[in-house]
């Protein structure tokens, strides 16, 4: 009796022991399986696992769902490679002006991609990055912005080459060109893609890369004039981190992620009232607010949240896009493995309060 006693309560113990063993919640090591497989009781419900940030997924942002999206053509790379920059023409309706990523060539084009004028800048400087458009002075003038910087090796060497837009037609034309040297106020080496002009404050929008992958880029401005040139190096204004502390969540160890990285391409809507910035992954609008019959300054706008359209479908390499009305705007993308790159309409539907 007693050896049964004791082996019956030697029994219970172990019973015991092993029902109250920790379950541990860190991930299995698969260097030593052996020794690390954990067994979890049937009636123990695990906490979920957080779900992982995509930087590239603005899950937080309100949507967009106003926009309808359709395909209105196709450029080829044999035309034009690695386009980065597009703008509508306002001189010739119906058209839009193309650049390149690493081309001397500002080009002009139908929506449904046949390409017309040429115009031949020279390549003194590297990387061009960016192609804006927009009314000073009651001229209309393109702006190409040389000032990708990927190896952060350029500080105080950015350039934006301007001119008055020409009419579309048929072959090669000649531009009286100017250039704009400028440099950031913390003169450092930035990384920059988006270029846009407002015709309401007469100024040069920059929105840069930043050079940390969690960051949602900085938003920098400069008065525009004629009188710029070469001579004088312009320093840009800071405006804003683009979309403000909207723009980022914190990770499961609290570490920031921006919501938006790498913004590639930019336009300002020709009545100043929507701003569109986007990346290979989605694209971003914001709305002007009016305050006493007066549109407040891009900076104050894209101070804020934005919204995310999300008609917009990703796009390799998407590195353009352009405003042709309030309503209606198109994006490209670098050339696909066919030497295409397909051009995309979108159109918005307004509601009356518009």
């Amino acid at each position: 009796m007693k050896t049964t006693f004791f082996s019956a309560l030697l029994i219970l113990c172990s019973i015991m022991v092993v029902g109250c063993e920790p379950i541990s919640n860190e991930e299995p090591n698969n260097d030593n399986p052996q020794t690390d497989t954990i067994t979890t009781p049937s009636d123990t419900i695990s906490e979920p696992e957080p779900e992982p940030v995509d930087p590239n997924v603005a899950k937080a942002l309100q949507l967009d769902s106003t926009f309808t999206r359709k395909r209105a053509g196709t450029a080829y790379g044999k035309d034009l490679a690695e386009i980065s920059g597009m703008v509508c023409s306002r001189v010739t309706p119906g058209y839009l002006w193309v650049q390149g990523d690493d081309s001397y060539k500002v080009r002009a084009m139908t929506p449904e991609g046949t390409f017309t004028t040429t115009i031949k800048l020279h390549n003194t400087y590297r990387d061009w990055e960016g192609l804006s458009g927009g009314v000073y002075n009651d001229t209309n003038y393109l702006f190409v912005g040389v000032f990708g910087d990927n190896g952060l090796s350029y500080k105080d060497k950015y350039y934006i080459y301007y001119f008055a837009e020409p009419e579309v037609v048929d072959g090669e034309v000649t531009v009286e060109k100017k250039i704009i040297h400028f440099g950031y106020p913390d003169h450092k080496a930035h990384n920059a893609e988006v270029i846009m002009y407002d015709n309401i404050e007469e100024k040069i929008y920059i929105v840069d890369k930043w050079n940390t992958f969690n960051s949602t880029g900085m938003v920098y401005s400069m008065p525009f004039s004629t009188d710029m040139n070469l001579d004088t190096m312009q320093v840009l204004t800071e405006e804003c981190q683009l979309g403000g502390s909207d723009m980022y969540v914190l990770t499961p160890d609290g570490k920031k992620a921006g919501l938006f990285q790498n913004p590639t391409g930019g336009d300002i809507s020709p009545d100043g009232k929507y701003i569109m910035i986007k990346n290979e992954a989605f694209m971003l609008i914001w709305t002007r607010e009016s305050v006493d019959g007066q549109l407040e300054s891009v900076g104050k706008t894209l101070a804020r949240s934005p919204k995310k359209v999300t008609a917009y479908k990703r796009e390799p390499q998407g590195e353009a896009i352009a405003w042709l009305d309030s309503t209606t705007c198109y994006t490209t993308s670098d050339v696909y493995s066919d030497g295409s790159a397909p051009i995309w309409m979108y159109t918005r539907e307004m509601n009356t309060a518009e």
